[in-house]
């Protein structure tokens, strides 16, 4: 069980890293690296402090209604992100940059939740796994980020847009499908594990 636990600990932060970290580029682009620096800050404080009290009190909030919600907001966010790929930059109006502030405090919130929730999850099953998988995942993630920041700043917004959406919508569509309580491959919880 310790090997199932890592390696889905492992897929799951990393896949995880990776929407977050092409999100967290492209709103940066849009409301600036100090608010969104600030935003993605609060957001792993609120993912290690809900860890903690999910592990230490089991569960406060059932987890479909969790994976309901976070699988709606990335569905808001994705079309968000797919309708600004066709959008031109001189139509942009003044306060969506307000309006993506605000998608981007919910979309971390959320995303703290679910972290620190599947994180918590397969503690229960397996503590040693998981946290190995998740330290290693995030290592090597930061690792690649800082490296290749140069490389993902001269890609064009519109592809991190698309790309991002793809991710969140990637993201997304098996947290619809555990929260609704319809059978799901186990593939798919390979990709995506459900909290």
């Amino acid at each position: 069980m310790e090997l199932v636990v890592f390696l889905a600990s492992l897929k799951f932060f990393f896949v995880e890293g990776g929407e977050q970290f092409l999100v967290g580029i492209h709103t940066a682009k849009k409301i600036g690296v100090k608010p969104t620096a600030r935003i993605t800050i609060a957001g792993i404080t609120f993912a290690a402090i809900l860890f903690f009290l999910l592990y230490f009190s089991r569960s406060l909030i059932p987890t479909n209604w969790l994976e309901l919600a976070l699988g709606l907001t990335l569905y808001f966010f994705a079309a968000r992100m797919f309708i600004e790929v066709f959008e031109k930059e001189d139509e942009e109006k003044e306060f969506e940059e307000k309006t993506f502030k605000y998608g981007y405090i919910a979309v971390v919130s959320l995303e703290s939740v679910e972290n620190a929730a599947a994180l918590a999850a397969l503690t229960f099953v397996d503590i040693s796994g998981a946290l190995l998988g998740a330290a290693i995942s995030i290592a090597v993630f930061l690792i690649l980020a800082v490296n290749i920041k140069h490389i993902m700043s001269r890609i064009p917004l519109n592809k991190l847009r698309l790309i991002s959406g793809i991710l969140l919508t990637i993201t997304a569509t098996p947290l619809i499908i555990y929260s609704s309580g319809l059978p799901a491959p186990v593939w798919l919880h390979w990709i995506i594990p459900p909290l």
